[in-house]
């Protein structure tokens, strides 16, 4: 073979050998821009439910906790107006007293009758710790199990409110007992929460 003729055949083999593609990046930067945004989109959409439902679960825990409060304080309450023997109010209606019978088959006030005697006095009282009615967050409801002793039981130890218009505690016909208070946490702010007690409780201990 022709040595020139070889080198020539061997220059166009080499012009005519395919070329090397480069590989292709898996996005364009369009894309990595658009794919970031909808992940942001994403993600704050997500904190913001987060911090929704959180706020949701904190306030019904709340609001529970409060109806447990003032629902135990009206049922203890009206549980001692029914055994009692006398029940009377303070002229302010913050404080309900409640005489018993200490032994039934002791006549201490030689009346004649049987378990109607005033052997000892509990209390229920609304107290509030500014000396206003209207700051909620230091007002509380106690009970003393015998007003000669000192001891007392907070039954609401705080956010304890009057209802507008009536007395906490209102004695009608000696025997029925009016009850009416509320409670008002505004711990968070705007979603404040509160609950009202309104209830009527019977002296079911008559004598003989």
């Amino acid at each position: 073979m022709n040595p020139s003729r070889a080198k020539a055949n061997v220059g166009r083999i080499a012009l005519h050998r395919a070329a090397v593609r480069r590989a292709r990046a898996a996005f364009t930067q369009p894309e990595l821009l658009v794919a970031t945004a909808i992940a942001m989109f994403v993600m704050s959409g997500f904190f913001v439910f987060s911090d929704f439902a959180g706020r949701s679960l904190a306030g019904i825990t709340r609001q529970n906790l409060l109806n447990q409060k003032a629902g135990y304080a009206a049922d203890y309450i009206v549980s001692r107006v029914r055994l009692a023997t006398f029940v009377t109010n303070d002229a302010s209606g913050n404080t309900l007293l409640l005489a018993f019978d200490d032994d039934v088959n002791t006549d201490s006030d030689a009346d004649g009758l049987r378990g109607n005697d005033r052997d000892h006095w509990e209390l229920f009282q609304f107290q509030n710790g500014d000396g206003s009615d209207t700051t909620a967050v230091n007002n509380k409801l106690i009970y003393k199990a015998n007003t000669n002793a000192t001891a007392s039981t907070t039954l609401i130890n705080a956010n304890v409110r009057k209802l507008p218009g009536v007395p906490v505690f209102t004695i009608t016909n000696q025997a029925s007992v009016l009850i009416n208070y509320g409670m008002l946490d505004s711990g968070m702010g705007e979603r404040s929460q509160t609950i009202e007690i309104r209830t009527q409780a019977v002296r079911r201990n008559r004598p003989d």
